[in-house]
């Protein structure tokens, strides 16, 4: 029996421990700054401890629906902001600032709020404006005078000409998400003035008129310029980038005629889905000199790079341009992944041709708008000599050119190791009549296995 209650006692279970509030102060305003503002102030219900111990985190995360969701210009939420910043933790620096919501066109507050960041020695601002009124003003110029800056994100607001003094010496990230520009020169200025740069995102909605945008920066590693607007427009949008350190660039946009690289010879890596501004009804003129000279000089700065991603709508005009001129050689170029928007594949052996090293082949597929009318001479003449890798992730459907594509591959692969592939079965043709004519295709490459998902 008093074995039975030894046991017992030996095993039973240990009564639970509050481990989390018997960490200091200073760890637990470490941990709620990883919440949204919302919650940590939720924790003020705890206890008598808890009750202020979300006043002393050193970030802020709120949104305006955070307190109504019914009208979005909020008395209480600028309440709550001016006495974040005025009043809780005043001598305290700030790590974080983010914000996101509609300003109904009063911008007061906000230049207030920027002022006072600065002096509180902000390190990450992050800034949603949702008002279109908010497009036409511009942050107050204090902001360029924030030493302790390292990441700034705008959206719906104008970036300020830095005509006085700019001293961004940590500043290493800036995204502007459709935001305006006060004139042409703001990022041509401002840019420069940020010694430590290194990552910069344009998410661009063109309501800033600006024809030409130049980037220059010696410590930049990655640009990214995107654009969702689709408005037809004859004017001749510029980008030129003089970045000597840049590894990554990234453009998605339509509307830009001419991307111009300077001094690129770092780039690595490339994600491209541009057509020069030769979208819906306008097509490639092959006796357009400058067009041509536009598409060559895009085309032999982006030549250097290891990684690339392109959507088919590029790959559609560097077709067109390569029947006027040779495309330069790829030699770096051992991962190639192309994004498709339909089933139009006959440009890819052409491109294919001009990577000689090329040893991963992603096939993909993206939702968009095909142009219609493009005309594709599938010639191929060439061996893929260093192709190891194949995968098409878009569904095959056993069309006449889509195995014409995959015999391509297999038939001129000479090292080729491994090709996946999806089926479509959802048409007219079954899975297994597919396979059986994807299988009886003969491969050069001895040891490929083609592997149908």
């Amino acid at each position: 029996m008093d074995e039975d209650r030894e046991k017992r006692h030996r095993f039973k279970r240990p009564s639970s421990v509050d481990w989390i509030s018997s960490l200091p102060d200073c760890l637990l305003s470490q941990i709620l700054s990883n919440l949204p503002t919302k919650d940590a102030v939720k924790t003020s219900v705890l206890s008598t401890r808890w009750r202020s111990l979300w006043k002393q985190v050193p970030s802020l995360d709120l949104a305006n629906f955070d307190f109504s969701l019914y009208f979005p210009y909020c008395t209480k939420f600028l309440t709550f902001v001016d006495s974040f910043l005025l009043d809780l933790n005043r001598d305290s620096c700030l790590h974080e600032f983010k914000l996101k919501y509609d300003s109904d066109g009063e911008t007061d507050h906000l230049s207030r709020w920027i002022n006072t960041l600065v002096k509180r020695k902000v390190k990450h601002i992050d800034i949603v404006d949702e008002s279109n009124a908010s497009w036409d003003f511009p942050i107050p110029t204090t902001l360029y005078s924030c030493e302790s800056l390292v990441s700034l994100k705008l959206s719906g607001l104008t970036l300020p000409n830095p005509n006085l003094v700019v001293s961004l010496p940590s500043l290493k990230t800036i995204y502007l998400t459709i935001a305006k520009f006060a004139d042409e020169t703001t990022l041509e200025r401002l840019i420069p003035q940020c010694p430590v740069l290194e990552s910069l995102g344009i998410d661009r909605s063109f309501c800033d008129d600006v024809q030409v945008l130049r980037v220059r920066s010696r410590s930049l590693l990655r640009f990214t310029h995107l654009s969702d607007c689709c408005d037809d427009s004859d004017e001749e949008f510029v980008v030129e980038i003089d970045a000597p350190k840049l590894e990554y660039f990234r453009v998605g946009d339509h509307r830009v005629a001419s991307f111009v690289l300077k001094n690129v010879a770092s780039l690595v890596e490339a994600d491209i889905d541009t057509v020069f501004s030769l979208d819906y009804d306008k097509s490639f003129d092959p006796n357009d000199g400058q067009k041509r000279n536009v598409i060559r000089g895009f085309l032999v700065g982006i030549s250097r790079v290891k990684d690339m991603t392109i959507a088919s709508s590029t790959l559609e005009v560097i077709y067109d341009y390569s029947r006027c001129e040779p495309l330069p050689l790829f030699r770096n170029l051992t991962f190639l992944r192309v994004d498709f928007y339909g089933y139009r594949w006959e440009m890819l052996p052409v491109f294919l041709e001009s990577c000689p090293n090329l040893k991963s082949l992603v096939v993909g597929s993206i939702r968009g708008r095909e142009k219609e009318g493009v005309h594709i001479l599938f010639e191929p003449q060439c061996f893929l000599p260093s192709l190891e890798y194949v995968k098409i992730e878009r569904p095959l459907k056993g069309e006449a050119m889509e195995i014409k594509l995959v015999s391509y591959l297999l038939e001129n692969s000479t090292i080729l190791k491994k090709l996946t592939l999806l089926l479509d079965v959802s048409r007219e043709r079954e899975e297994s009549d597919i396979l059986k004519e994807l299988l009886s295709i003969p491969r050069l490459s001895s040891s490929c296995q083609v592997v149908a998902l």
